[in-house]
């Protein structure tokens, strides 16, 4: 009889489930944070433990099992409305499968090619198991990444506000605009000053880009000094937190939380629009 050891169990299935809400979070442009990730890994791995001792039927396993995905998707991820959230839980029933097939499928390889091992026991199993996981994870972002930022640019309506101030911009798609600010992973939608010049306080669009300006109190809280890579070297823009940026029109209208970055000599701006943004948040 196998031996199973429940802080192994858990520690797999809490890294597991850690690992499948990034990966949906990250497929569907969730704004995540890594606290709820924690507790909602915590909860499938904890999950895992009386599931595996006291459940004696496959149907009640099943029942339990899409239950608490439900549950763990509502604690790691958030309740961004109930289509959003149900495309999530979804999307998560679907990646554990995908996860769970592909450990199976190398496990069977593995223990064709050098004998037997066990995911809760092992150590060559444990160590199988993690890798596999961390190369599901990566693919499949890589994978969502590549198919959102690729076909034509296109044009998206945008609405950022900052304080009693809202802008309607237009906006153009651009898979190559991949700038984000390093210390908060905020995507960067890339202004010309005319359209960020109602947005940001005016010292940005007159001071040289690499200087920091002297702002207000207020105003610092938002100031961000973005690192950018040009055919020159690397420089530093001027970039600005705003309250809200509504991206898309209609029914597809969505939050997301990026920084302004001011294009102060215009260079790069499509003619008749007001910036640039990633098609990576713009496409889905």
């Amino acid at each position: 009889m196998p031996v199973v050891y429940i802080d192994v169990l858990f520690l797999v299935n809490f890294s597991a489930d850690y690992l499948v809400l990034l990966t949906v979070g990250k497929l569907r442009r969730l704004r995540l944070r890594r606290g709820r990730l924690i507790c909602g890994a915590l909860f499938g791995g904890l999950y895992a433990l009386p599931a595996f001792i006291w459940i004696p039927t496959y149907p009640l396993l099943l029942l339990s099992v899409l239950l608490s995905g439900a549950a763990m998707a509502l604690v790691g991820l958030g309740f961004p409305g109930w289509r959003r959230f149900l495309s999530c839980l979804l999307l998560l029933y679907l990646v554990s499968f995908l996860y769970g097939g592909a450990i199976s499928v190398l496990f069977s390889l593995f223990v064709r090619l050098f004998g037997r091992l066990r995911p809760t026991g092992d150590v060559g199993g444990k160590v199988l198991v993690f890798l596999v996981l961390f190369l599901l994870s990566g693919m499949f972002t890589a994978l969502s990444r590549r198919l959102r930022a690729g076909g034509a640019p296109r044009e998206i309506g945008c609405r950022i506000t900052v304080g009693e101030k809202t802008r309607h911009l237009t906006l153009m798609t651009d898979s190559g605009c991949l700038l984000r600010e390093p210390m908060t992973g905020r995507a960067v939608v890339l202004l010309s000053a005319k359209a960020a010049e109602a947005l940001v306080p005016s010292v940005l669009l007159s001071t040289e880009e690499g200087i920091e300006p002297i702002l207000a109190y207020e105003e610092k809280k938002r100031y961000y000094l973005i690192p950018y890579q040009t055919v020159s070297g690397k420089r530093l823009m001027h970039g600005y937190r705003p309250d809200l940026c509504l991206l898309g029109e209609g029914r597809r209208v969505r939050e997301e939380p990026i920084l302004i970055g001011v294009v102060r000599d215009g260079h790069g701006i499509p003619e008749g629009c007001d910036g640039i943004v990633s098609a990576e948040i713009a496409g889905a």
